[in-house]
């Protein structure tokens, strides 16, 4: 039952039928104006062919003093400024700038253009013509095409460096494409008809494939692409294109040195997966992912991967979610679970890949794998972080432990536990051991909550990680709290510890003297070894003859 109202505007002796509606926000939001009874494109200034007119007023610039009559009013300057005469047309200035996803819309296939194809389509030589591999990657709005690979004149092949492999190889559709260079005045080739396309294109460039699905002209700094796939019709399909970005700078400089930086991430459960995504986005450029458990159903109430991961190992799913967000990283991910059922030289040989990183990060709150990380921090020398989620959202953990600057990992833990012992609360940790399925306290938080504090120790490693003076957090401990429970008496309560500093080292290290002290038990071992065997062979009778 809402408010409409025919209305015919005569523009240049051409009867144009409209109907204005009150739509049922109004008078929130303005009435809208559409042809009556047709489907026809009758401005540029239009949501499509029968689609309402774009005027004066709109939802960003509505006031509702504005009434019906002053739209109609519009519409009828905007089809008389368009079509003065009979004979003429004209240009209507946009009130408004569309964004590229407004214009884009509409679209079903588009051609991504990246910054680095984008400098080689520049490079190429006037009446030049290479070819190449396109990925096409399918989802319900439509088909978005990429550049993979070109061959060029001088047979050196250039590899997209911005396409990931997994999403080349796994998720995309690959098609030869032709890239050519024209003058930037030539005329563009008819597209009504396949055959006279591919013919236009030979005559400049003989040499061109029969079998290319796609053609890429590069006419001065524009790129035109055509589709000339076989389909119901013998047209050439015009494909819309995604310009390359300007700039690439998103981030700090200080992220810059990021690149070249390690992280040995050992758990990629629910508040690993996050981290390490984080960490990728942020400019990590290699990685360790140590995690033996699968990626179940159950597991997406918080982990930062999906159903495309169901059934697969963390790792090996964490390995493949970073390279479709850095394709770049170099990654090594093992299946592997600390303390577990494990030879001893395979753990060390893990141990030992650990140690070589700039960064390790416990994301178990497992206290056995916190004792396996510590060892490899300390002996390494080498940042260790670790965080913990606690039981009922209403917080967590983050830690960090920096050589000759904080305490021991193994002495902070216990200065953590008696920081909050002194307050009467105790940290609890009995949690649901999910890898191996034993019983216990379940860990209840939903994704917002371990999201939470996910990202404060991936802030906390990316100051760790970016070389400077001073840390940006004056202390190596900080309990975060989400709601009232335990330490915390509101939301967003933060309590930071001081573990102070590291004990002076005076006299050899501990292992140095743990290494002395074993030989000389060993040497006592084997002298008593030798002696009661010597004491058995001279007490023993002598064979018989």
């Amino acid at each position: 039952m809402r408010l409409v109202v025919d209305a015919d505007i005569i523009v240049a002796g051409t009867l144009r039928p409209v109907t204005l509606r009150y739509p049922e926000h109004f008078p929130d939001i303005p009435p809208l104006i559409l042809p009556r009874g047709t489907v026809e494109q009758w401005s540029t200034h239009q949501y499509g062919a029968g689609g309402e007119l774009c005027l004066e007023w709109g939802p960003d610039n509505w006031q509702p003093e504005i009434m019906g009559a002053d739209m109609l009013e519009s519409a009828y300057r905007l089809l008389s400024g368009e079509t003065p005469a009979s004979d003429q047309t004209s240009r209507v200035p946009s009130r408004h700038n569309t964004t590229l996803g407004q214009q884009l819309r509409g679209e079903l296939f588009r051609f991504l253009v990246t910054r680095d194809f984008n400098e080689i389509a520049k490079s190429m030589p006037e009446s030049a013509l290479w070819t190449g591999t396109l990925v096409g990657t399918y989802r319900r709005a439509g088909i978005v095409l990429g550049v993979k690979s070109i061959q060029r004149s001088d047979q050196d092949t250039w590899t997209a460096p911005d396409y990931p492999g997994d999403l080349l190889w796994e998720d995309g559709s690959h098609y030869s494409f032709a890239l050519a260079r024209w003058a930037n005045d030539s005329a563009a080739p008819p597209t009504d008809n396949r055959t006279v396309f591919r013919e236009a294109i030979k005559a400049r460039h003989p040499d061109m494939p029969d079998d290319v699905s796609c053609v890429v002209l590069a006419r001065g700094t524009r790129l035109d692409v055509y589709t000339v796939l076989n389909g119901d019709d013998e047209k050439c399909r015009t494909v819309t294109v995604i310009p390359a970005e300007e700039s690439a700078l998103r981030l700090d400089v200080n992220h810059i040195s990021l690149a070249s930086r390690s992280v040995a991430l050992v758990g990629c459960g629910s508040v690993g997966s996050k981290i390490g995504t984080m960490l990728a986005r942020a400019g990590v450029g290699s990685f360790v992912l140590i995690d033996d458990d699968l990626m179940l159903p159950d597991n997406l109430v918080r982990n930062g991967l999906d159903w495309r991961d169901v059934g697969y190992h963390k790792a090996a799913a964490l390995a493949r979610q970073i390279r479709l967000v850095s394709p770049g990283a170099n990654i090594d991910a093992r299946e592997y679970r600390l303390g577990g059922q494990t030879s001893t030289g395979y753990t060390e040989t893990i141990l030992q890949l650990i140690g070589k990183c700039d960064l390790i990060i416990d994301a178990t709150a497992d206290p056995h794998v916190f004792n396996y990380l510590a060892a490899a921090a300390t002996r390494s020398k080498k940042p260790m972080m670790w965080t913990q989620v606690f039981g009922g959202g209403i917080g967590g953990l983050v830690a960090r432990h920096r050589p000759q600057k904080e305490p021991s990992p193994a002495a902070m833990r216990v200065q953590i536990e008696q920081w909050c012992n002194q307050r009467g609360q105790p940290i609890e940790r009995d949690v649901t051991d999910y890898a191996s399925r034993e019983s216990g306290k379940p860990l209840i938080a939903d994704d917002a909550d371990v999201s939470v504090i996910a990202s404060h120790a991936a802030r906390f490693a990316i100051d760790t990680l970016i070389p400077r003076a001073l840390s940006a957090f004056p202390f190596s401990v900080y309990l975060i709290g989400m709601r009232e429970g335990w330490i915390f008496t509101q939301p967003f309560e933060v309590w930071p510890i001081d573990v102070g500093t590291p004990p002076p080292v005076d006299g050899p290290r501990v292992d140095d003297a743990a290494t002395a002290q074993e030989v000389v038990r060993l040497a006592e071992l084997f002298t008593k070894k030798k002696n009661e065997t010597a004491a058995a062979s001279l007490s023993s009778e002598p064979p018989p003859a």
